[in-house]
């Protein structure tokens, strides 16, 4: 803004440079229904008319109601969402829609707005990793035996569905980042001005209740600079991506060839331009590729917040960029992953097959010897030595003979070779968060259990802590 203190307009190129509206016109349900808070406020407290004040509510009602009909507004050059309202008011209702900005500055109009649309984008991401979540249980098989790795390396048997828990589970973990972020970002910063209050008689919890924070800002400077929960958003949907991408690259690895343990359908993969045979992963490895856009975002604003003299510059613009690029790159990706993993097909015989390669059942025999008394590490020394003759007799472990593994050690008898399958590997881990199928058939209906509690949750969210006309979701 520029207003009477300039005697010229600004350059073109300058006015390019700084406007905000391509971004921040998103936030066109959030600034008209703070500034009906904000103007109720006002004719409550008489600040202004009892009449002006309803002429604004009318009007801003209006508004809004045309803009989501066309789905958002038109760019005709405002500077940004916020005085795109402000001059559609003025020219439809004249002096009332000058009274609209009394007590209030665009510094705390804009951490209004921002920390609402915050709240709205959490609960949009939650409800996406809750169908995610969903989706991850539904098809958590605690029969199907898989491979499990560190290092790459064949580790020890799992089941399929034990795996895809730990994905649930690593998602679960982001969706309390949600609510984290919510509780951040619900706290109302109206009624701070540009940096130092306003010296009118508003009634700042009025507008909070009205817009559902659930407290006010305690320091009107702290209000209009603080960042934080906007940075809280951005670690957030890094941390989503980086779990996302870290199930990718076990998709993509799961793909190849060479493990040829899953499938994608034809829907979600893409050919070569060259190369006939090829199928590739493409969806997945887009994620691990954002992951590392996600992270130049956050890591941008970081560096852009930390430079920042208390309480504001126009490099606090930089914001709206990163959120919402940000929301471009985590909700798609979600319902991506959940598309492409509903049409993903196990190779279960294959699965079972890689489960045991390397000698992946060899913690057995250290098992089996504590159990006749030998101490750990030397029944893991012995294991290595069984390991090694497998190796040089190119057999597997099961394929071990009697006499080899009684030469090895007298302890080493028949019995142990039943043990050495892969079923009977992850039947024998039967505790707590272990990978046993009882095991996964009880975490299988615990996590169906609060899957549906974390729904009703976010239902309550919704409807408790914002304006009906800004329901995440329809």
């Amino acid at each position: 803004m520029w207003g009477g203190r300039f005697e010229s307009e600004p350059a073109g190129a300058a006015r390019d440079f700084t406007r905000s509206f391509p971004w921040d016109q998103r936030l066109y349900r959030e600034d008209i229904v703070a500034s009906q808070a904000h103007a109720a406020m006002l004719g409550a407290r008489g600040i202004v008319s009892a009449s002006d004040a309803d002429a604004l509510t009318a009007g801003l009602d209006r508004l809004l109601d045309e803009l989501d009909d066309a789905d958002g507004p038109d760019d005709v050059g405002d500077e940004d969402i916020h005085s795109y309202v402000e001059r559609v008011l003025i020219e439809r209702l004249g002096d009332p829609g000058r009274r609209l900005h009394t007590a209030r500055s665009r510094n705390d109009q804009v951490a209004t707005d921002m920390r609402l649309y915050v709240k709205g984008l959490t609960l949009r991401i939650g409800r996406a990793l809750t169908d995610l979540m969903a989706a991850l249980v539904d098809r958590a098989e605690p029969d199907t035996v898989a491979p499990g790795f560190t290092h790459l390396q064949s580790g020890q048997p799992v089941t399929l569905g034990h795996y895809l828990l730990a994905i649930q589970e690593m998602l679960s973990r982001d969706l309390d980042g949600c609510y984290q972020v919510f509780a951040l970002a619900d706290i109302c910063p109206l009624g701070s001005g540009a940096l130092a209050g306003v010296p009118y008689d508003i009634d700042r919890e009025h507008a909070a209740h009205a817009l559902h924070f659930s407290r006010i800002s305690r320091n009107s400077m702290d209000a209009v600079a603080d960042r934080d929960y906007l940075m809280a958003l951005l670690n957030l949907g890094v941390g989503i991506l980086l779990h996302l991408s870290r199930w990718a690259e076990d998709l993509v690895i799961w793909a190849s060839p060479g493990y040829a343990m899953v499938d994608f359908d034809d829907a979600y993969a893409t050919g070569s331009s060259i190369m006939p045979q090829k199928k590739n992963p493409d969806i997945a490895e887009l994620v691990r590729g954002r992951t590392g856009t996600a992270l130049g975002i956050t890591t941008g604003m970081a560096a852009t917040v930390k430079g920042v003299p208390l309480t504001y510059g126009l490099d606090l613009q930089e914001d709206k960029q990163a959120l919402f690029r940000m929301e471009d790159l985590v909700l798609p990706t979600l319902g991506i992953m959940r598309e492409a993993f509903a049409t993903l097909r196990f190779d279960r015989e294959r699965m079972a097959q890689m489960a045991t390669a390397g000698h992946a059942t060899a913690t057995e025999i250290a098992d089996y010897l504590v159990e006749q008394g030998a101490p750990f590490r030397e029944a893991h020394e012995i294991a290595g030595r069984v390991v090694s003759a497998a190796i040089a007799a190119g057999v597997e472990l099961h394929e071990v003979t009697d006499d080899e593994l009684c030469a090895i050690d007298a302890r080493l008898g028949p019995e142990l070779r039943e043990r050495l399958s892969a079923e009977r590997s992850v039947a024998r881990r039967d505790v707590p968060g272990g990978t046993a199928p009882r095991r996964v058939r009880l975490a299988v209906a615990d996590a169906q259990g609060r899957i549906e509690l974390e729904r009703g949750r976010l239902r309550e969210l919704a409807a408790s802590g914002l304006p009906a006309a800004l329901a995440p979701w329809e």
